[in-house]
């Protein structure tokens, strides 16, 4: 198949598969794996990486497409990766440097140049990987990158897959914040409180709950079988922690404000991860 027909035959996959990636409407559960398949159709990629950047702090957590065999090691070139980061705002994942684009690692170093970086050899070749190219979509508060890999031998990444990647990463912009949404939607209250404020104590999230549902403190300690001074003083609590001043400033955080906005969806959300301090796994929000 000549060249150009061959590039004639991805693009029509490609543009196939952005149907499918709107069709399927993906929540906050389920984007990673539609991201996934997306992407490796996109580049021709030997794993994909979908992570969140905690902006703040420079925290991340990590999904990969395919399972490490080698999980110990997986847990070194993690914490290596946090390590070296900041050598180069590629590594570090500097929203402001990628903007809107799909960068390459082949953007920046030969492969000479690779070959000699301490991420190169602590994190990359160790995984037998070599090529990159990411694409990342700012939130508020927190980053989403994706991420395509090659192992070691195949070529860099090329302009017409750096294109794909590049036209992809906006439609999965548009995929994700439907994502939020409906993945917020479908939250009840209490469980709203959870993501939103996850620093509640259970006791703080059953009287938020019913601070949010108009209940009075005498209400609420008959509710829940405690003393009236118990109430008040979980009251108060709730009401540091979220951040108000009145009983009115609590409903309205609970019904209103994005469940989000203290970290971001994959600390929160169920499901096992790798983070600058190895796996970690999170168990499904359930009311108390």
């Amino acid at each position: 198949m000549r060249a150009s027909a061959a590039e004639d035959a991805v693009r029509t996959r490609f543009e196939r598969r952005l149907v499918e990636l709107y069709a399927a409407e993906p929540d906050l559960h389920t984007i990673a794996r539609e991201v996934f398949v997306s992407t490796e159709l996109a580049t021709d990629c030997d794993m994909v990486g979908y992570s969140e950047f905690h902006l703040g702090s420079g925290e991340f957590r990590v999904e990969y497409s395919h399972p490490d065999p080698d999980p110990e090691r997986r847990a070194t070139t993690t914490a290596a990766y946090l390590k070296h980061a900041g050598s180069h705002p590629f590594w570090g994942k500097d929203p402001a440097f990628f903007g809107e684009r799909a960068l390459r690692e082949s953007d920046f170093f030969s492969d000479a140049q690779f070959m000699e970086l301490p991420i190169a050899r602590e994190v990359f070749l160790p995984a037998h990987a070599h090529r990159q190219m990411t694409t990342m979509i700012v939130q508020e508060g927190y980053a989403v990158a994706i991420s395509a890999h090659r192992v070691l031998g195949r070529p860099a990444f090329s302009d017409a897959e750096r294109d794909r990647m590049q036209e992809l990463r906006g439609h999965v912009a548009r995929v994700y914040r439907q994502a939020l949404e409906r993945t917020v939607q479908s939250m009840a209250p209490v469980e709203r409180l959870i993501h939103l404020c996850p620093d509640l104590s259970p006791r703080q999230r059953e009287v938020a709950r019913w601070i949010a549902a108009g209940k009075s403190n005498e209400s609420i300690a008959g509710l829940l079988g405690i003393r009236l001074d118990t109430v008040k003083s979980h009251v108060r609590g709730v009401f540091e922690k979220l951040g108000v001043d009145d009983r009115l400033g609590a409903a309205l955080a609970v019904h209103q404000r994005p469940p989000f906005t203290q970290l971001p969806p994959m600390w929160t959300l169920a499901g096992s991860r790798w983070s600058p301090a190895g796996l970690r796994t999170t168990a499904a929000a359930t009311p108390d």
